[in-house]
């Protein structure tokens, strides 16, 4: 699965709104903080498990 830019740049705002770092990010949502960085940046290939796990915490609370 692939992080697009749009995709990115959604969740780089929801991390700006909950007032969090890079590191409290990658914890609430159950990855590591380089794995973050990586999802941040957009046009990321990862695998299904750390792309569902992305988007249930973008998700929660919408």
């Amino acid at each position: 699965m692939t992080i697009t830019q749009e995709q990115a740049k959604a969740i780089r705002r929801k991390q700006a709104d909950l007032s969090l770092n890079i590191e409290q990010t990658a914890k609430a949502i159950g990855i590591t903080y380089i794995t973050y960085k990586r999802i941040i940046k957009g046009d990321y290939s990862t695998k299904q498990s750390v792309y569902d796990k992305v988007m249930k915490w973008f998700m929660a609370g919408y």
